[in-house]
């Protein structure tokens, strides 16, 4: 079964990665990844990783080009943690127009965080939720048996594999 997916044609970007792009805000790239300033700077130097290939999602991916995008995400992680001294980085992505996918082509956020930061812990839609109205299955602090039996049920399914 395929994630619904955000409507786009053409998509914009595999339009950036089918170019050997030179464009403004290109970072680096190499044969099956570019990686780029997301032109969102909800924190200054808030980058993607993408796959040159279109792939809507994670699960699209193959297995070189899912080592090939963690790779770049290191690499520009270490440059931001070396050039801006962040608190910590945060790694997002979104699959399917139920996160909050925009693009329908895979592409993994990488975002230096600092103590100014007015989106809290996580990407920005997730700041909205404030803390005294979070319900127990949203609170990550929170631990119920639902989510003990998500994780056995997952755990199984991932070992498995």
């Amino acid at each position: 079964m395929a994630l619904p997916l955000p409507s786009m044609d053409p998509c914009y970007l595999c339009k950036l990665a089918a170019a050997n792009s030179d464009g403004w805000n290109v970072i680096g790239q190499d044969d099956l990844t570019l990686t780029i300033l997301n032109g969102r700077q909800y924190e200054v130097g808030q980058c993607m990783v993408l796959p040159r290939r279109h792939a809507p999602t994670l699960l699209d991916l193959d297995d070189l080009e899912a080592s090939a995008v963690m790779a770049a995400a290191r690499r520009i992680m270490q440059v931001m943690v070396t050039e801006f001294a962040p608190d910590g980085v945060l790694l997002y992505q979104n699959n399917g127009t139920g996160s909050g996918q925009e693009v329908p082509h895979f592409h993994l956020h990488v975002v230096p965080r600092r103590p100014v930061s007015d989106w809290g812990f996580g990407p920005p839609h997730l700041a909205t939720l404030e803390a005294e109205r979070r319900p127990l299955h949203l609170d990550y602090a929170a631990v119920t048996d639902d989510k003990r039996r998500t994780v056995d049920l997952l755990r199984q399914h991932f070992i498995a594999t």
